[in-house]
């Protein structure tokens, strides 16, 4: 009977039954979610290096980057001091002819010349004076430092420059040292007309 209990039992057990049905589930689940964690973890990977990559890339930029900012300050007037050697030989030149000729006429005239070429030279790259004599004060571009009273002049008006200014490409590089006018007061009793 028991052989018959156990046969009968054997005959009636399924493969299904063997292991339980959400035993498999689980196990066919946790192998889909272990390999997506593993594809995950890759992922992270792969995005992990490729951030480090472009921090590197960012940190070399920025260094390439400084040291071309030095180098184009380093040698930013490189242009200028070109143009200005030939502003130096001729001084120089000058120099070596008035100590041989001893004729100061010949040297002021070369140093006129010189100032000349001076003042184009730096016209090329901005540089202008500031018109101060005969024209009306501008603080923004004049620097009084006298006062010159005068019946000859409207108030406010530039009769004298100490030192000139200049301006870099509409910017005052250094201000017009001036003497400006002010209008004497006349003064005299004015008679009133009816009064005796």
């Amino acid at each position: 009977m028991d052989e018959k209990n156990i046969k009968k039992g054997e005959a009636q057990a399924t493969p299904e039954e063997k292991t339980p049905p959400s035993e498999g589930k689980e196990a066919e689940e946790l192998s889909k979610l272990k390999e997506e964690l593993e594809k995950k973890e890759r992922e992270i990977q792969e995005l992990k290096d490729k951030y480090l990559r472009a921090l590197a890339e960012m940190d070399n930029f920025r260094k390439r980057a400084a040291r071309d900012q030095a180098e184009a300050i380093k040698y930013a007037n490189e242009k200028l001091l070109t143009d200005l050697l030939s502003v130096i030989d001729n001084i120089e030149r000058a120099i070596l002819h008035s100590k041989e000729k001893k004729d100061f006429e010949a040297l002021i005239n070369g140093l006129e010349l010189t100032l000349k070429e001076f003042n184009e030279v730096v016209a090329k790259y901005g540089l202008k004076t500031i018109e101060a004599l005969g024209q009306p004060f501008d603080p923004t571009r004049h620097h009084a430092v006298s006062l010159v009273e005068t019946e000859e002049h409207e108030d406010n008006m530039v009769v004298e420059e100490f030192r000139k200014g200049y301006i870099l490409n509409d910017r005052v590089l250094r201000p017009s040292l001036v003497g400006v006018t002010k209008r004497k007061e006349i003064t005299g009793e004015v008679k009133e007309e009816g009064t005796d």
